[in-house]
């Protein structure tokens, strides 16, 4: 710290004695200097920053992580629902051999009309499945586009 003052005596005249200044007012400027020996509070200052320095990179680090664990979880969901389409087509396919089977087994009279309309409700089914794994894939497609194009 610096500091500048002034300081001011007012001097009254003696008779008893004799010289030269005698009675003079005395102004006598003043300038002080203040330099920390023990600068604990710089030290803590420095400290602080430091530690806010090191919580700011560790969120850094944590929304990395987070981004990182979002783009495996949707790519994870990606492949799982092309697996799963390409089960329910395949699913799909069985299904319809199978009711060309049961459509000629009804035909001949030896199936019952409801057994026939039980596939066609299995086939109608693994459409929709096919659908929503579709559905799906594209929806985990796009988080992925997202988070890798940003």
């Amino acid at each position: 710290m610096i500091g500048f003052g002034f300081d001011y005596v007012n001097v009254a005249k003696r008779p008893d004695m004799n010289f030269g200044d005698n009675g003079k007012d005395i102004v006598m400027p003043m300038l002080t200097v203040s330099i920390p020996i023990f600068n604990n509070s710089h030290t803590s200052k420095t400290k602080q920053n430091n530690l806010q320095q090191e919580e700011l990179l560790a969120q850094k680090k944590e929304r990395l992580n987070a981004l990182k664990v979002l783009l495996d979880t949707a790519i994870n969901n990606r492949t799982s629902a092309r697996i799963s389409y390409e089960t329910q087509a395949k699913n799909l396919k069985q299904a319809k051999y199978a009711e060309e089977i049961l459509v000629k087994n009804y035909e001949t009279g030896t199936l019952n009309f409801k057994d026939l309309l039980e596939i066609q409700e299995l086939q109608l089914k693994f459409e929709m499945n096919i659908i929503e794994s579709v559905n799906s894939y594209y929806v985990q497609t796009t988080i992925i586009n997202y988070l890798t194009q940003q």
